[in-house]
């Protein structure tokens, strides 16, 4: 590690603000209001928390939750999170519904040693996408130090994140540090063969990485959506199945277009890339009602109205030779809508092969570790990560702000 973790720096009696990554979908849970879908995320903290609890700290939970563009928006509101993390721990968690100010500063100040509370979304406060000095200045005054665990938000210059470190001694958190280590060591020695699975529905997110460890990687499987862009490259009509649209990088000044993303990527690593050969294909998008499979080696073609869902039996076929031989597996993003059971065999026997795999095998992406949870797989991975963008960015070899602003070892 070249940061300091929480090990590293007296922690003893100290109020500490623990940044988690609690950007988490809620669902409805009738009379018990929201609640999350999942507990991945609250329990990736716990090592750090019960090591917090240890030394008497007193732990001040912060995070943002989606996109309320700066206002507050009721149903995005971090009580829930709490609610469910106090379950899990069998210790309450307080709440508080703002983040910053002398109500939050009295009520810290008044809690005793090994007492935590959740503070409210930071993205209510327009300060915190500016990475404003301000703002960030009234967040460290809610504590002495800083424990850096959403390595899921690092990637972000925001207040909560980059802003802090400017006024705090601020190190890494357990999860943090395992994360680094982990995609570490995928970047400069995987055990071979390598194999990539890329799925979800951005390419955008993913296009970085993939270029930075396809030199490395023997096979790269693609699925998802995602498999819309390099379909497309080659001619084949999608119909209408989703796609992400062209858009500007305003970072870059330039156009992106995922389609032609895909067909640089085919021309470069024809030899490694593998796209679906046939797929499970729906009458609708949303309120699919009829199915059937379309056989591309066979010339088969989409109904102009229809989608694709899942990719089908032969390329899940295809898919599970070439993981049961590789050495390392990479995974994020499933291989279709998953959410219903129609469309969700690919995506389960990829997970029930990727667990079965028994070498190193890695998960990445919040909607990968929830679905890894909801097949009751997650424990058969050497690794999941909760973390999307922010793996994918540290994969592609960028520089992630929330880790440089740490102190260095």
């Amino acid at each position: 590690m070249k940061k300091k973790t929480l090990r590293d720096i007296q922690l003893k009696n100290k109020t500490v603000i623990h940044r988690c990554d609690f950007n988490i979908k809620l669902k409805e849970c009738g009379q018990a209001g929201m609640a999350p879908v999942s507990d991945v995320r609250i329990k990736a903290y716990f090592p750090s928390i019960f090591y917090l609890l240890e030394k008497g700290c007193k732990i001040v939970f912060m995070s943002y939750l989606e996109r309320p563009g700066g206002k507050v928006v009721e149903q995005l509101r971090l009580a829930p999170v709490a609610q469910r993390m106090s379950q899990l721990i069998n210790r309450r968690v307080y709440v508080l519904e703002e983040c910053v100010g002398s109500k939050v500063r009295k009520f810290i100040k008044q809690m005793k040693p090994g007492e935590m509370v959740m503070l409210e979304n930071t993205r209510f406060h327009p300060g915190e996408e500016a990475d404003d000095n301000r703002f960030a200045q009234a967040l460290a005054d809610n504590g002495e130090v800083m424990v850096q665990d959403a390595f899921g938000q690092c990637h972000r210059m925001h207040a909560s994140v980059t802003g802090i470190p400017r006024y705090l001694p601020s190190v890494a958190g357990f999860y943090l540090q395992g994360e680094m280590q982990v995609f570490d060591k995928l970047m400069r020695r995987p055990s071979r063969p390598l194999v990539l699975i890329v799925g979800g529905t951005k390419i955008f997110d993913k296009v970085g990485a993939i270029r930075n460890l396809i030199d490395r990687a023997d096979q790269v499987l693609i699925g998802g959506a995602v498999a819309n862009n390099f379909l497309c490259a080659q001619g084949i009509d999608i119909g209408r199945s989703f796609m992400s649209e062209p858009f500007v990088d305003q970072a870059k000044g330039g156009r992106i277009d995922p389609v032609a993303i895909a067909k640089n990527l085919l021309r470069d690593y024809a030899d490694k890339i593998f796209i679906p050969q046939d797929l499970v294909a729906a009458d609708s998008l949303t309120e699919p009602k009829k199915t059937k499979i379309i056989d591309l080696k066979k010339k088969a073609k989409l109904p102009t109205t229809w989608s694709f869902l899942d990719i089908g039996p032969r390329t899940t076929e295809h898919y599970l030779k070439i993981i049961g031989q590789a050495k390392t597996v990479f995974w994020d993003g499933p291989m279709g809508k998953y959410e219903d059971v129609r469309f969700r065999r690919g995506t389960l026997k990829i997970a029930e092969a990727v667990a079965e795999n028994h070498e190193t095998t890695i998960l990445a992406g919040g909607d990968t570790a929830a679905l890894a949870e909801n097949f009751g797989l997650i424990f058969r991975y050497s690794h999941v990560s909760v973390a999307g963008g922010a793996a994918l960015e540290y994969l592609s070899g960028k520089p992630l702000p929330g880790i440089t602003a740490l102190l260095d070892n």
